[in-house]
């Protein structure tokens, strides 16, 4: 069992610590020009290997059995004795906390510092745009059908989530290879 360290913004922080997000997808870097041949375990207990003519690529975020700590906007208290060691941004209670010191991006959390641990129950990978309702669910997106609104689906909320973090880069419009990874938090 390896663990590894996982970036993850404030919403999807406490979706997690809601219960409601249970996969995450990452980019396949480098993203493929050509597709051979996808392997990946139709139970989902084995690590995916992604081949692109002789090239495989395994899942750098890890395989089913290791363990992912997530890495979130973070304050270090320096040992107040009426608060608690650390704050995190994803936290209602972190409100007060502004006062204390700078925040520290979730890029610089050491291992100490997390709250959050998961383990990794499957991986696999497919196109960004193969993602299904219920799929889109357990990324953790809020959604709701109010009468009288417009239906928002979970999938096109999670399309509007994923260009705000990866327009850039990768838009949902592009179509890139992820890598899903399904969790269960330790």
């Amino acid at each position: 069992m390896k663990e590894r360290g996982i970036l993850m913004r404030g919403e999807m922080v406490r979706a997690i610590l809601d219960g409601r997000k249970t996969q995450t997808r990452r980019i396949v870097k480098p993203q493929p020009s050509v597709i051979h041949a996808i392997h990946a375990d139709a139970s989902l207990t084995t690590n995916c290997i992604f081949r692109n003519g002789d090239q495989r690529i395994h899942c750098p975020h890890g395989q089913p059995g290791d363990r992912l700590w997530v890495k979130e906007t973070w304050v270090k208290t320096d040992g107040m004795t009426s608060v608690p060691d650390v704050f995190y941004r994803a936290s209602e209670n972190a409100v007060n906390a502004e006062q204390l010191s700078p925040w520290k991006p979730s890029i610089f959390m050491p291992r100490w510092a997390s709250r959050i641990t998961l383990e990794i129950v499957g991986v696999r990978v497919e196109r960004v745009q193969d993602i299904t309702e219920t799929d889109a669910m357990a990324e953790g997106v809020a959604w709701k059908d109010h009468a009288g609104l417009a239906r928002f689906t979970a999938a096109k909320l999670y399309a509007a989530l994923w260009d705000s973090i990866n327009a850039k880069t990768h838009p949902w419009a592009s179509n890139p290879w992820v890598w899903v990874i399904e969790f269960k938090r330790v």
